[in-house]
């Protein structure tokens, strides 16, 4: 598991595009347990994605990570 911090989160989107593109050749070449275990994957990066959106709503920070102002 992966300890989330804001400022990571542009990495957690380049491992789900990662994944998706390891998906797309894993249903294509049929490998059937690799495709269930990136959806798996994907199911842990969605709620990271989550949780990131709910850490940024309690710290009053915006999309770009930044404090909002006000």
């Amino acid at each position: 598991m992966l300890r989330l911090d804001l400022t990571q989160e542009p990495r957690l989107l380049e491992i789900e595009a990662n994944t998706r593109q390891r998906l797309g050749e894993a249903q294509r070449m049929q490998w059937l347990g690799e495709v269930a275990g990136l959806q798996e994957s994907l199911r842990h990066i969605a709620d990271k994605k989550q949780q990131a959106a709910r850490l940024r709503a309690q710290t009053g920070r915006g999309e770009d990570g930044v404090a909002a102002l006000g």
